[in-house]
């Protein structure tokens, strides 16, 4: 039986001894990795905190992780992860691939600034101190006890087959190709390219008789534009639903409601189309519809 990894979470202020920790723990056992946000960040950007890199740098992690765990490995990774926000990410993304442990290290604020002081890389004391009152807050909040590795079976949500069947599918990165436009910026989207074989499931699903329902992130000030993409490419659709005009929340956000409130117990949704991570993991595990993904959709 093939063993399942363990991605432990070590929470703990700068100094606290997390890095030896887990320096000791990649020796001492077989198969293990240690992840340092910090040594990412140093070696490539000699610890400036641009917001821009810190993105960056999130995308590197986490692809890493999950390489790791997706090939056996065990993970400790070594941040600090004073937030309860920082500490429900690692868990979200990987719950389904591994077992997670906790290891905090929560020493005594005056120990921390000694131990501070005699570091080579410094961390100023507001730092170490507005870490330390968070962990406390931290700690009210969250139990650290091991998750076992979520196992979950394909799950769909239950609709009534005797409404009229529908595909919802996207428009931005999944029917139109933007061919460089600003994404933000959909004045243009008349010129956007079509993708083919999207166009061609649609077309086909026409055929049979489906509803053809285009979900889309873009502001409905640019529904001309749209009309027009459209109609250049002969795309026969039943209804067009975009966001509101200056509507600034997440499109997983958006498009959750869009489908709340004008698909759900209105159509029977055989499957959707879309491209970006964060609106394809809802569609599949919040709203449980099955989604095909496109393309690459890591933005």
């Amino acid at each position: 039986m093939k063993k399942i990894p363990t991605l432990t979470i070590l929470t703990g202020c700068p100094a606290s001894g997390k890095s030896t920790f887990a320096e000791w723990k990649v020796r001492t056992e077989p198969k293990t990795m240690r992840i340092s946000r910090d040594e990412i960040r140093f070696s490539q950007f000699q610890e400036a905190m641009d917001p821009a890199y810190e993105s960056m740098i999130s995308k590197i992690v986490n692809g890493q992780i999950k390489t790791l765990l997706s090939n056996g490995w065990n993970v400790i990774l070594d941040t600090c992860n004073v937030k309860l926000e920082y500490i429900k990410q690692p868990i979200n993304d990987f719950s389904e691939m591994a077992n997670i442990e906790f290891k905090v290290f929560d020493l005594p604020l005056a120990e921390l600034l000694i131990r501070n002081g005699k570091r080579d890389r410094k961390v100023p004391k507001k730092v170490i101190e507005n870490m330390y009152h968070q962990l406390q807050k931290t700690k009210e909040k969250f139990d650290f006890k091991s998750i076992r590795k979520v196992n979950k079976n394909l799950e769909y949500a239950i609709q009534n087959p005797e409404l009229p069947k529908a595909i919802i599918c996207d428009l931005d990165g999944t029917l139109a190709l933007m061919n460089g436009r600003n994404p933000f910026d959909a004045s243009k989207c008349d010129q956007d390219e079509l993708n083919e074989p999207v166009a061609n499931v649609l077309r086909n699903y026409k055929k049979l008789d489906y509803k053809i329902l285009l979900v889309s992130g873009r502001e409905d000030k640019y529904k001309e534009p749209t009309l027009r993409f459209l109609e250049k490419h002969a795309i026969e659709f039943d209804d067009l639903i975009m966001r509101k005009s200056s509507d600034n929340r997440k499109d997983s956000i958006v498009k959750t409601e869009i489908y709340t409130d004008f698909i759900k117990d209105k159509y029977f949704v055989e499957f959707v189309l879309d491209d970006r991570n964060q609106v394809v993991d809802t569609w599949r595990k919040d709203l449980k519809l099955p989604c095909f993904q496109v393309y690459y959709g890591d933005f």
